[in-house]
């Protein structure tokens, strides 16, 4: 049998090894609790009650005073990175500047004001990622990360197994009786978060755009929705197994096969039961470069792939047959997004429109019949059209060098490479989505991006492979 690799042993307990512990817990708490993009904050009505903060989602505005109570912890724990590179440590915050430059132009002030503090917010997390990732037990950032994605994980197994049966039912009970049986107080509270949309004589009706929602039982967890579960999943699951693994170092290898097994199952169950395509997709890519990454002869790895892709293709030609048979709607929607973006990007080159305008140049320059879309639904192109080639130099460029160094040095450490596959992934996903936008997702991948810079060169984490 081929050898599997080597998983480096856990850290050991040092002086100051808590921080790393509360950053995760940290982001942890950001993927539970901002799955909505900023650009909707407005909308969404804030939690009222102890049960609603605790179980519902937070406006953005909350997460930015957590934020700023956990930075100054951070800041107190900052040492400065060694052995990152200048370029690393400076892009986003190039990236940053400049939307600042950009924003002096824009053509909706209102849209730009909304996704400003968004992304100060993820520069920090860089930082604090950056922070944790220095310190002593660095590594221990991942204990935080899967419980969260665990807990996430748990609420889309709710909802695939009868959550979205009740909010369905709920909506179309209430619509057949006119929503007479609902108490004023969650009638105007679902107002406000615009599911129910008021009516000429003072009734209401379920928002049209929900029930298509509705109907196709697409799960979602705590996020914004489904593809947002699918960049999720991507980014955390390949850390999370790897951190499940070396954490039950202690059992006998078939139980922490099983482990392992569930989590994977967890993850890839709920990836599935979201409905994105362009995340199987991905995962697929993701795969086959953790198997040519195995220490295995190079022609079984090729044969591994090749089997795994065939299958997994036509596994989603199969799932996905009728859907591109009807039109592939959703995909032909994209090009239109895409196209505006182009244009917009081509026409103002230097600071774009303005960050976070896109819904105000696409809502003019649309086609009458295409539908409507407040973000590109690819971030790269968002950041051409909205502030023009630096922005989106910088930002790409920072993603895509940073993926490009790190390959080579976690490529031999299994712990460290399972998230730099993460991290692939979400890029990936940035072509086709608008994780930017979210939190949950913006603000994990960025921290990530830090943590793994800095782990990679830290002295206190220097795993000894097992022998």
């Amino acid at each position: 049998m081929p050898p599997i690799p080597t998983i480096p042993a856990p850290v050991s307990a040092t002086r100051g090894g808590w921080w790393p512990v509360l950053a995760g817990f940290f982001i942890a708490f950001v993927l539970l609790k901002l799955g909505n993009p900023v650009i909707l904050d407005h909308v969404s009505a804030p939690p009222a009650g102890w049960m609603e903060i605790a179980f519902e989602a937070w406006p953005a505005v909350w997460g930015y005073c957590v934020l700023g109570v956990i930075t100054v912890v951070g800041a107190l724990q900052w040492r400065p990175p060694s052995g990152v590179p200048v370029w690393a440590l400076a892009l986003p915050g190039v990236w940053l500047a400049w939307q600042f430059v950009a924003a002096t132009m824009t053509v909706d002030a209102p849209l730009t004001r909304m996704v400003l503090p968004q992304f100060v917010a993820t520069v920090v997390c860089f930082a604090l990622g950056l922070c944790a990732g220095g310190a002593a037990g660095g590594r221990r950032v991942w204990l935080g990360l899967l419980a969260g994605l665990l807990v996430l994980l748990g609420s889309g197994f709710r909802q695939q197994y009868g959550g979205l049966a009740a909010s369905r039912e709920f909506f179309y009970e209430n619509e057949k009786s006119g929503w007479k049986e609902v108490p004023a107080e969650e009638l105007a509270r679902m107002e406000a978060s615009r599911l129910l949309v008021r009516l000429p004589d003072g009734g209401f009706t379920t928002n049209p755009d929900l029930l298509p929602k509705l109907a196709k039982d697409r799960i979602m967890g705590t996020l914004v929705y489904p593809n947002a579960l699918a960049g999720v999943v991507l980014l955390l699951l390949p850390g999370a197994l790897l951190t499940v693994w070396s954490a039950s170092g202690g059992l006998q290898n078939v139980t922490r096969g099983v482990l392992v097994g569930l989590v994977a199952y967890m993850g890839l169950a709920c990836l599935f039961w979201s409905g994105s395509k362009a995340g199987w997709l991905i995962a697929l890519v993701v795969g086959a470069v953790a198997l040519l990454n195995l220490p295995w002869a190079k022609t079984l790895k090729v044969g591994l792939v090749v089997v795994v892709g065939a299958g997994g293709l036509a596994g989603f030609a199969w799932k996905y047959q009728s859907y591109f048979a009807g039109g592939a709607r959703s995909v032909n929607a994209r090009f239109d997004y895409w196209s505006v973006a182009g244009q917009t990007a081509l026409n103002r080159p230097l600071l774009g429109s303005g960050p976070g305008t896109f819904y105000a140049v696409y809502r003019q320059a649309k086609r009458p019949d295409a539908e409507m879309a407040r973000l590109a639904h690819n971030d790269y192109l968002q950041q051409a059209s909205d502030s023009g080639a630096v922005g989106l130099l910088a930002f790409g460029g920072f993603i895509w060098a940073s993926l490009a160094a790190l390959y080579w040095i976690t490529r031999s450490d299994w712990t460290l490479f399972a998230s730099w596959l993460g991290l692939l992934g979400w890029a990936l996903q940035s072509f086709v989505e608008f994780g930017l936008y979210i939190p949950a997702l913006a603000w994990t991948a960025f921290f990530l991006f830090g943590w793994l810079w800095a782990v990679a060169r830290n002295g206190f984490d220097t795993a000894r492979p097992r022998t």
